[in-house]
């Protein structure tokens, strides 16, 4: 190992000949390593810093002569030694005082240190504070791009390691072959459990060593010694993520005959028309009918402890009808055209907390709920009875089935118990990592209910646009939008969105309480209902082909006429 040292700032084309010189490097299979020990100021002219980035004499790491590099609140710095993307590692230490912003549930950035890449974005550890972090307490991973200002909470990953004040080694680790390994004092953070993966980042190599400066109101100090680096040969592997979908994964030929208007044949049964879309939202006060409304949907699934006459009337108000379990006053409502379904239930394929509270039974077996199904038609069969079943119907390993998990043959039974089959599944904000960003598992489902009914039921399906559970991560309008149009795609006739937001506090009206999600949600739902004759037309079958040129990323496609033209639909 050797210290770079020189003694003065060169001008700048001699800049430009170590930075070639570094390129040129960096394209071979490997260098002998280089550090900065910090033993004299020369060895600032290597960063590209703005703000206050200076050498300290007064701190260093082991005691010994020389000092470490000061970066103040608000400053950054880059040693950029690879023009390219390249493997390699770095090795640096950090010294970290504790210091903590006075509200660290606010969204902001503390001191953060970490990587670059080629293409100017960044990969970072630091004291990252946000409503879902602990930036005050413990270390998170950000992976964001500056130049796009993004902002370094909005893509992260919790570490879980405590901030200990004083001296910490960092390594960044990136094979060639395997991407990149974090170490915290020698020991890689994934040795107890996995809390980072490098498949989730855009990290794709190496080409500097980037530091930011503390962005809170602590105006935290961070000092760096001892930076070391080795670089290898350009990277074999990228980062895939989410996961490509199963093989063969395409929209199912139609089993049964299609209609374009599949309620026709109940008589209080939602609208008939052949521009008619269901867009739902789940078990949502009906105060807020009128906003959902504004938004795009045209239905209610649900209702809490009702249907009550308060709700009913709230619905009839604001013009929104319902779909609500079969209680006696929603009986006493039978001839009301705001009621348009019957709730069955909601994941009666999932395990059941018994009735003392303590732990969880079976589900419910199927055959109770077509017994259920029976009795719903005999009391009113002038509306559909409607079903929603749970996560098991696309992911056989969800162990919330209890005792049947991995059965997914129960299936063929449930779907027997209801005119209209839903389910639920969440993979943009999903907590498991076989489920966890694959928004194939929204199609696959729509696909294997319609195998289980072959085709004689309809099929709807439910989509996210909160962060539900996972106070992390939320989805983005893109993989929203990218879940609708799959579920069009692969045949679901209906979308029910779940609007809840229960951590980091609960918020039943979530969607609502999110401008963003709003303005994309309401878009998405516009263009629906302007294409609803169209999606409601039969699929052709053979009418097309697709092909994509990177076969990580499979395209599915369908194909409608309607009123003389040819839509293509392709996700």
């Amino acid at each position: 190992m050797r210290c770079l040292s020189p003694i003065a700032k060169p001008p700048f084309a001699a800049v430009g000949l170590i930075y070639l010189l570094i390129a040129s490097v960096s394209a071979r299979a490997a260098e002998s390593p280089r550090s900065l020990c910090f033993e004299n100021d020369g060895e600032l002219s290597v960063w590209d810093s703005t703000g206050e980035v200076q050498f300290d004499r007064e701190r260093n790491r082991d005691g010994s002569a020389g000092g470490a590099l000061r970066v103040g609140p608000g400053a950054r710095a880059v040693w950029r030694f690879a023009e390219k993307n390249i493997s390699g590692t770095v090795d640096l230490w950090i010294y970290d005082d504790g210091s903590a912003s006075a509200d660290p549930k606010k969204h902001a950035a503390g001191p953060m240190w970490g990587v670059t890449q080629e293409d100017g974005s960044v990969l970072v550890i630091g004291a990252i504070y946000a409503p879902y972090l602990s930036g005050d307490r413990t270390y998170a991973v950000s992976d964001f791009a500056p130049f796009r200002n993004e902002r370094p909470w909005w893509k992260v990953q919790y570490l879980g390691l405590r901030r200990q004040p004083g001296w910490h080694r960092w390594t960044f680790h990136f094979d060639p072959d395997a991407g990149l390994t974090i170490l915290h004092n020698g020991q890689d953070v994934n040795a107890r459990r996995q809390v980072f993966r490098w498949n989730r980042t855009s990290l794709r190599g190496l080409t500097g060593v980037i530091l930011f400066g503390d962005q809170t109101d602590a105006k935290q100090t961070l000092w760096v010694d001892d930076v070391r680096i080795e670089l290898g040969e350009p990277p074999r592997v990228e980062p895939l993520w989410p996961p490509p979908p199963p093989k063969g994964l395409r929209p199912r030929p139609l089993a049964a005959e299609w209609t374009s208007t599949p309620f026709r044949r109940w008589q209080h049964g939602p609208p008939d028309r052949p521009d008619y879309f269901p867009i739902a939202v789940w078990l949502q006060n009906p105060c807020n009918a009128a906003r959902y409304k504004q938004a795009g949907f045209n239905l209610y699934v649900g209702l809490w402890k009702g249907p009550t006459e308060e709700q009913l009337s709230d619905l009839r108000k604001a013009g929104m009808p319902v779909i609500c379990p079969q209680n006696d006053v929603g009986l006493r409502h039978r001839n009301d055209p705001i009621i348009v379904g019957w709730m069955h239930g909601d994941e009666p394929d999932n395990a059941q907390r018994r009735p003392d509270g303590k732990g969880y039974g079976p589900p419910i077996p199927p055959q109770r709920i077509i017994e259920g199904y029976r009795k719903m038609l005999a009391t009113d069969s002038t509306r559909p009875v409607m079903l929603n079943l749970g996560q098991g119907v696309a992911w056989d390993g969800w162990r919330g089935r209890g005792v049947r998990t991995n059965h997914p043959e129960d299936y063929v039974e449930y779907v027997q118990g209801a005119d209209i089959i839903s389910f639920d599944i969440y993979p943009a904000v999903h907590s498991h990592p076989d489920v966890a960003g694959r928004l194939w598992y929204v199609p696959f489902g729509v696909t294997r209910l319609r195998q289980w009914t072959g085709d004689r039921k309809i099929v709807w399906n439910c989509i996210e646009c909160t962060r539900i559970n996972n106070p992390n991560v939320k989805p983005t309008p893109q993989q929203v939008k990218a879940e609708v149009w799959m579920s069009i795609i692969f045949g679901s006739r209906g979308l029910i969105y779940f609007v809840h937001q229960f951590k980091p506090k609960f918020i039943e009206a979530g969607l609502l309480a999110d401008p963003e999600m709003l303005q994309a949600v309401t878009a998405i739902n516009r263009q629906v209902h302007a294409l609803a004759a169209v999606i409601n037309s039969p699929p052709v079958p053979e009418a097309g082909s697709v092909t994509t040129s990177d076969q990580r990323v499979p395209v599915a496609m369908t194909v409608r006429r309607h009123e003389g033209a040819t839509y293509v639909f392709a996700v």
